[in-house]
């Protein structure tokens, strides 16, 4: 009887907390998990403390909290420095929030061993669908909602590669959602530790890609993307694409994949491209979910423009009007605009900024030509948008980071060093882009309508910080700082105020 047994059978309490109950998993490389009750949620702490394994009766007595406890075996023991490391990297994955994540709720190390607390999903893991899942709306389900979760991990800074992608790993919760747990604790944050493990990497052999087989392998998304081919070819076909050595056996030579009857033709073409030899040639996370929710792959270009065509012909068409409803003699005034309703201009913004936002580069593209076609007509949403779009930011900013990539905008290395809030840690390495961003704000900052104030404090804000820290104009930064102190002060904006002087302290 090994000694979480003993705490199954006994009366003691693991940690002095918790009650394990039965072993969810115990074939793991590193950890053993278990179902357990979290005592201080229970109503009879007495019944719970009894010598002999609870019964069902105990536990409807008890109502308490039912959690899963990953315990890190005792080969896995830390060192100071790696429970230092186990503790930092803990407090980086606990700020990951997503719908198609089970991120570990608390963490500790009992008797020299490291254990994590996760939710309990008592429907389990998707190995129970091995085989079995051939629906494609069902498949299309699966992969939009872990390509999410990869997503939101890909996309932290610096990115958390998971790095044992595959069907034990994803969970059922109770609404039937498909969760990716045992991340980021387990897992390189773009490059680092593997501090639990003595074995040569990190992972299970069948759902590794090739180039982690490569001398030195470098911890990437891409390889998480082939772990996730490799699973849903499993949960369709009830075995692994290339045994299970996995990708090393990619190297060997190719093997043809084959799909049950009904698996439609582009789940089967996304799969292939997942388990793609070269990393460069698969999707991305962020592409996957787009296209899971387009369910179809690759997506059509006429999937996409006849929708962003629509509001474009709404733009031309109030141009049209505007021009063709002159006289023929009547002067144009240059600097006049046309006539758009104000719902029109939103109903076109709404869905430029949708598009803008998507995890498809084509569409993302779509978008930022509506914005482009709504500054035309001086929509300031649009503008600042644009400006959101081009213009610098911080490292925690994802939408920006995202737009950037998207459209393939390379960033600078950050090299502001001040003790204002750092809006501008990322400026695109192209300085067009940056001077896109330039106009945008200072088209803000002129509008003279009082409705726009606060978009205009903010604006202006952002100018000075990239005139102080980047082109070190102190006049012009001076200038903006003071014009968004004026509108903060105007608003009653303290947090902005407070920004302010640090930043005018600097000059």
């Amino acid at each position: 009887m090994n000694r979480f047994e003993q705490f199954a059978k006994g009366g003691g309490l693991f940690d002095g907390r918790y009650k394990l109950l039965r072993p969810l998993s115990t074939e793991g490389g590193s950890a053993d998990v278990w179902l357990a009750l979290d005592a201080n949620t229970v109503n009879d702490k007495e019944r719970l403390l009894k010598e002999e394994p609870l019964t069902t009766e105990d536990l409807d007595v008890l109502q308490g909290l039912m959690v899963a406890i990953k315990v890190y075996r005792p080969k896995n023991a830390l060192d100071i420095e790696g429970e230092q490391q186990f503790r930092d990297e803990f407090k980086i994955v606990y700020n990951c929030h997503h719908a198609n994540l089970i991120h570990p709720t608390h963490f500790s190390i009992f008797q020299e061993t490291p254990y994590l607390v996760l939710p309990y999903c008592k429907k389990g893991s998707s190995e129970m669908l091995i085989g079995k899942l051939t629906d494609n709306d069902d498949l299309w389900k699966f992969i939009g909602d872990v390509s999410s979760g990869l997503a939101y991990l890909h996309a932290c800074y610096p990115p958390i590669i998971h790095q044992d992608v595959k069907p034990a790993n994803v969970l059922i919760d109770d609404n039937h959602n498909y969760a990716i747990t045992d991340f980021g604790i387990s897992a390189n944050f773009g490059s680092r530790h593997q501090y639990y493990y003595d074995d040569e990497h990190t992972g299970t052999l069948a759902y590794m890609a090739p180039e982690r087989f490569m001398d030195d392998p470098v911890p990437m998304e891409e390889s998480d993307i082939w772990a996730l081919g490799a699973t849903i070819y499993e949960i369709i076909t009830g075995h692994v694409p290339y045994g299970e050595e996995g990708g090393q056996n990619q190297h060997k030579g190719k093997v043809t994949l084959t799909f049950p009857s009904g698996v439609g033709a582009d789940i089967q073409r996304l799969i292939c491209a997942c388990l793609d030899y070269d990393p460069q040639k698969r999707p991305t996370a962020k592409q996957l979910s787009e296209i899971a929710h387009l369910k179809q792959y690759p997506i059509k270009k006429s999937s996409i423009w006849p929708k962003i065509l629509i509001p474009f012909a709404l733009i031309a068409a109030a141009v049209a009007v505007f021009f063709l409803t002159r006289p023929a003699s009547e002067p144009v005034a240059p600097l006049e605009r046309p006539k758009v309703s104000a719902e029109t201009l939103e109903h076109i913004y709404d869905r430029a900024v949708k598009l803008a936002d998507s995890n498809v580069p084509d569409s993302v593209l779509a978008g930022i030509n509506l914005l482009d076609s709504l500054s035309a007509v001086r929509y300031m949403p649009a503008i600042y948008e644009l400006a959101h779009t081009y213009g610098w930011y911080g490292d925690n900013d994802t939408v920006s980071m995202n737009r950037k990539k998207m459209l393939g905008i390379q960033l600078g290395n950050p090299n502001v060093d001040s003790r204002a809030q750092n809006l501008a840690a990322f400026l695109p390495k192209e300085d067009k882009y940056n001077q896109k961003a330039i106009r945008c704000y200072e088209r803000i900052v002129e509008q003279p309508d009082s409705a726009y104030n606060e978009m205009k404090m903010d604006a202006a804000y952002r100018l000075g910080i990239y005139y102080l820290y980047y082109t070190r104009n102190v006049p012009l930064a001076r200038k903006s700082f003071l014009k968004s102190q004026e509108l903060a002060t105007q608003l009653k904006d303290q947090s902005m105020l407070d920004r302010i002087a640090i930043a005018l302290s600097e000059l």
